[in-house]
């Protein structure tokens, strides 16, 4: 038998913790949001610059926190050294950045959310030798 350890990459294990931890916030905060809609509405025209909400609703948030999921399954599955969670979690970062784009309108791009998603892709994409 092979009993030969695998050692995780502390970048590696930094960069799923990281994943673990934003995507897990994500789906929850989604989850909440989608749950409780109106009092959402509220917020986002408070905290906004926002005087409407028509073009979203309860579908919108639903729809990213099942998103923010499949990406959570992706780091788990990156975390236990399998190569195809690196392709979840990329596919699914992409449809996560440009998401909201389709729905509502190229106002909803989020540069700050484009560098991360690149700076995690691309930290990600340079440990894919260690999955197998």
């Amino acid at each position: 038998m092979n009993d030969k350890k695998i050692i995780r990459p502390q970048l590696l294990s930094a960069f799923c913790i990281l994943t673990f931890i934003g995507s897990g916030i994500a789906f929850l905060g989604y989850f909440l949001a989608s749950l409780f809609f109106e009092k959402t509405e509220v917020l986002i025209i408070k905290y906004s610059s926002w005087h409407s909400v028509e073009s979203i609703s309860p579908l919108f948030f639903t729809i990213l926190m099942a998103l923010h999921c499949i990406s959570l399954v992706g780091a788990i599955r990156i975390w236990k050294f399998h190569r195809d969670g690196f392709f979840i979690y990329s596919t699914v970062q992409l449809f996560i950045l440009f998401f909201p784009t389709l729905w509502i309108g190229w106002t909803a791009f989020s540069v700050t959310n484009a560098i991360f998603t690149a700076i995690f892709i691309l930290g990600y994409l340079f440990h894919l030798k260690n999955l197998k």
